[in-house]
C-alpha cells in the first residue's frame, strides 16, 4: 500500500458530535465520523463522553438505511401487524400514493421520484468504510477497535441563510439558496429543514407545551383530542429550521418557501417522511421498542428527494417498558437543573436584545455551564448505545454488554440516583 492510500482523509467540518471528511479518491462523497461526544438543548459539546456512542450510531444508521433502501422491505410493510394501530383511511392514502406505489398510485408527484415498492427508499447512504476506504459489508468487521469507522454518503451543496438585523428583529434570509437552487436544479443540495414526525406525546415532548398554549394547533396538525402519554391514530409532521443557531418551528407555508422545492417535490418530501416514519415504527416494534417521535433530513437532486444525514437514537425517541432508550435519557437528567434554567433565561434575554446570541449571554453574563454526569448514571449511559445496536441489528457487535432486558432492569435504581455531579 503506497503513501497516498494511507494518508488520512481531509477534514471539512467538525461539529459538536460529528466530523465530516472529504472521502479519499472520490470528490462526490463524504465520510461522517460520529464521535462519543453528545449535545443537549443546542448547547454544543458537553463535558462528558459516552462509551461506544459514535461507533454504534454509524452501525445503527447503516443498518437502518440498508433496510430502508431494500424494495422488499416496502413490499412486505403493508402486511405488518404493527400498522393496525393507525387509521385505516389515512394508511390507505399513504400506501397508495405514487411515492409508495409508483405511477399506478394517487398523488401528483413527479415521475422523477422513485417508488418505494420497486426501488426502495432513495438515500444518500453509500456504506460503512474504514480509513483506507475499504467498504465494510460485514458488521462484525465494524466491531469496536482503534481504527475510525466512517459512514460514506453522497455530498450535497449547503446554502446557508444570512442573518440580517432589521429594527429590533433578527431575520434569516434564504433568498440566495433558493435562487441558486432554481438556477441549478440538477445539483444535489440539502433541503434546509428538519422534518419531525410524531406518533404521540410522551413526557418531555415539546408538542405538549405548544398545544397547551394554543389548543387550536391540534386542528392544524389533524389531531382530535390528543392526550399526553397516548399514541395518535396517525403520525403528524412538523417542520423546523435546520441551518439556524436555534431550531425554529415553521408553518407548512414557511417550510414550503424555505425549502426551495416545487409543489410536487414538496409533496414527495412529505410523503417520504411519513412513509419513513411508518417504516421505522415497524422496524423498532419488531424488536419490542416503541418509537414515539423522530426527525429526518433530506436532499434534493434533479427533482428527486432522498433521505440524508443519519438515523438512530440521537434522532429518535425510543422507549421500552416505559424507559427512555435514546438521548432523551440525558435530556431528562439536565431538565430543570440550574444550567437548563439559565439557558431558557438567556434565550429570553436574546429575544429582547438581538445584538448577542443566547449562548453568548449564557456563558458571559449568566456564567452557565453544564455539570458532569454522575458516575452512577454515566456507568448506565455508557452501555446504552451498544445495547441498542446489538438488539436492533440482532448481532453482538459490542461484546460484554447486557441484553436489552438486563439493561432496562438496571435503569430503575439508576433513575433514582442523582444524574449530574
Amino acid at each position: 500500500m503506497n503513501v497516498a492510500e494511507t494518508r488520512p482523509p481531509r477534514l471539512l467540518y467538525e461539529g459538536s458530535v460529528k466530523r465530516v471528511w472529504q472521502a479519499r479518491n472520490h470528490g462526490d462523497r463524504l465520510w461522517f465520523e460520529f464521535t462519543d461526544d453528545y449535545s443537549v438543548f443546542d448547547w454544543g459539546k458537553m463535558p462528558d463522553t459516552i462509551a461506544n456512542k459514535g461507533r454504534a450510531l454509524a452501525i445503527l444508521g447503516a443498518h437502518l438505511f440498508e433496510r430502508l433502501q431494500d424494495a422488499r422491505f416496502w413490499q412486505q410493510l403493508p402486511h405488518s401487524p404493527h400498522l393496525k394501530n393507525f387509521d385505516s383511511t389515512w394508511l390507505h392514502d399513504r400506501l397508495h400514493h405514487k411515492v409508495y406505489a409508483g405511477q399506478g398510485g394517487s398523488g401528483s408527484t413527479s415521475q422523477l421520484q422513485p417508488a418505494l415498492i420497486t426501488d426502495g427508499a432513495p438515500t444518500h447512504f453509500q456504506g460503512l468504510t474504514n480509513t483506507h476506504g475499504e467498504k465494510l459489508s460485514n458488521l462484525a468487521k465494524a466491531a469496536p477497535g482503534s481504527e475510525p469507522l466512517y459512514m460514506e454518503v453522497m455530498a450535497a451543496q449547503v446554502h446557508r441563510p444570512t442573518l440580517h438585523k432589521i429594527a429590533h428583529h433578527s431575520v434569516y434570509i434564504y433568498r440566495d439558496g433558493i435562487a441558486q437552487a432554481k438556477l441549478d436544479q440538477a445539483a444535489r443540495r440539502l433541503i434546509p429543514l428538519e422534518i419531525v414526525f410524531r406518533f404521540g406525546m410522551p413526557g418531555g415532548s415539546s408538542l405538549k407545551e405548544r398545544l397547551e398554549k394554543d389548543p387550536s394547533y391540534a386542528d392544524e396538525l389533524g389531531l382530535k383530542n390528543p392526550q399526553p402519554g397516548a399514541m395518535f391514530d396517525r403520525p403528524v409532521i412538523e417542520f423546523f429550521t435546520k441551518l439556524e443557531p436555534k431550531d425554529r418551528l415553521l408553518s407548512w407555508q414557511e417550510a414550503a418557501v424555505i425549502s426551495g422545492l416545487t409543489g410536487e417535490e414538496f409533496e414527495a418530501m412529505v410523503e417520504l417522511a411519513l412513509d419513513t416514519a411508518l417504516a421505522l415504527y415497524t422496524i423498532f416494534a419488531e424488536r419490542g421498542i416503541e418509537l414515539w417521535d423522530g426527525k429526518v433530513e433530506m436532499v434534493c437532486e434533479g427533482g428527486k428527494v432522498m433521505l440524508a444525514d443519519s438515523i438512530g437514537p440521537d434522532e429518535l425517541r425510543l422507549m421500552h417498558q416505559g424507559y427512555q432508550l435514546s438521548k432523551e435519557m440525558i435530556r431528562m437528567i439536565y431538565r430543570d437543573t440550574p444550567w437548563e434554567k439559565s439557558l431558557k433565561q438567556a434565550q429570553q434575554m436574546a429575544r429582547l436584545d438581538n445584538s448577542r446570541s443566547w449562548k453568548e449571554i449564557a456563558v458571559k453574563e449568566l456564567h452557565a455551564a453544564p455539570e458532569l454526569l454522575s458516575p452512577a448514571f454515566k456507568a448506565v449511559i455508557d452501555k446504552l448505545y451498544g445495547v441498542l445496536c446489538n438488539h436492533v441489528v440482532g448481532q453482538e457487535v459490542f461484546a460484554e454488554h447486557p441484553t436489552l432486558a438486563q439493561f432496562v432492569q438496571s435503569l430503575a435504581p439508576a433513575s433514582g440516583a442523582a444524574g449530574v455531579s
